[in-house]
């Protein structure tokens, strides 16, 4: 049996921003992925201003490939188009290539990756949690940090399945290289968007969905009619599914991050910066020998807060507010740069 103080399942970027900084504090910690790195994953892949700018200040030095994206465009209906460049540059990556920069920095630094997939934790009387992982080898750990994804095993085992989750559906037009975000707004995919992100070497095109019955053929052929509208040959489809509410673990060494955790933006759906943040926040708890309730509080009360925005934003009066708001390109822009720079429109 092996014996850790940290055991990070999954090596996506919350865990393995999350195992690097432990490694810089001299924690011992081991993330477990059944993936092959470098592999692909359903997402957008770009970072705002917030987020490389919170990434750098975690990882010094962190070098990786992206596209800077100044350009946007949004519309609804038929209305014209509100177009602005934004403050600062959003930076488009390649999740198969950003993930595996996150993972070997980990791993350049002393850290260790091991090769298989959780099934089960237990609570030991010692305090430390004893995790089974399907091949029938067993971790005993100090502490045990869930970043595996939407679909956390170890968040289904303390909390049962998600009640709702946003529905992402994308399509990746490979050669393709404009130079814009793009973001459409329609009573017909209320309440959801159509997307469109320019990203390294080819076109994105995305459609969000809120899903709590898990009817893909029809969103599905939603985003084919879209696709059809805008003259876009459809293409391959694939699919996500990523949990709107979020869960705060019922065991105190057990730490639920990033996806798992449920830590998306409600509205936007934008999961790198919360990865990253929750990934330090973990790291604080575990290092300071804090609650993570209290080292991510912050988090927890921003997450509740953008519910209501949520559902505001689709409400009749919130949608009808957008529409206003999209012949007036001066608002959104500020509304868009002030949002991409902090977390709230206050300066701190």
């Amino acid at each position: 049996m092996k014996n850790i103080d940290v055991l990070i399942v999954g090596a996506g970027p919350a865990g393995s921003v999350c195992g690097s900084l432990l490694k810089q504090a001299g924690v011992d910690c081991v993330i477990v992925d059944q993936a092959t790195f470098p592999r692909d994953k359903v997402c957008g892949g770009g970072l705002t201003v917030k987020a490389w700018r919170l990434l750098d200040q975690l990882l010094p030095g962190i070098k990786y490939d992206y596209r800077p994206i100044y350009r946007m465009r949004c519309q609804f209906e038929n209305d014209p188009v509100c177009e602005f460049h934004s403050e600062y540059e959003i930076r488009m990556t390649r999740r198969k290539d950003f993930d595996y920069t996150l993972l070997q920095y980990y791993m350049n630094h002393g850290g260790e990756l091991i090769k298989g997939s959780f099934a089960r934790f237990e609570q030991q009387t010692d305090g430390r949690i004893l995790v089974t992982l399907k091949s029938g080898d067993q971790i005993s750990c100090r502490y045990l940090v869930a970043a595996d994804g939407a679909n956390s095993l170890i968040r289904r085992q303390m909390t049962g399945a998600p009640k709702l989750h946003a529905l992402f559906l994308e399509q990746y037009n490979e050669g393709e290289t404009d130079d814009d975000v793009f973001v459409h707004f329609s009573n017909n995919y209320k309440p959801g968007v159509f997307y469109k992100f320019s990203s390294k070497g080819r076109d994105m095109y995305g459609f969000a969905a809120l899903e709590s019955n898990e009817d893909f053929p029809r969103h599905r052929e939603k985003f084919r009619e879209a696709l059809t509208t805008f003259g876009i040959p459809v293409g391959r489809i694939r699919g996500a599914y990523i949990p709107l509410n979020t869960v705060q673990s019922t065991v105190d060494n057990v730490i639920l991050i990033g996806d798992a955790g449920g830590f998306a933006n409600k509205l936007t759906g934008e999961g790198l910066y919360d990865a990253f943040k929750t990934a330090a926040n973990a790291q604080r708890a575990i290092v300071e020998n804090k609650p993570f309730t209290e080292t991510n509080k912050e988090v927890f009360r921003k997450m509740e807060h953008q519910v209501n925005v949520f559902k505001f934003f689709f409400s009749p009066c919130g949608w009808r507010l957008i529409r206003w708001g999209m012949h007036h390109p001066r608002l959104i822009k500020w509304l868009f740069d002030a949002k991409m720079k902090r977390e709230t429109f206050r300066k701190k």
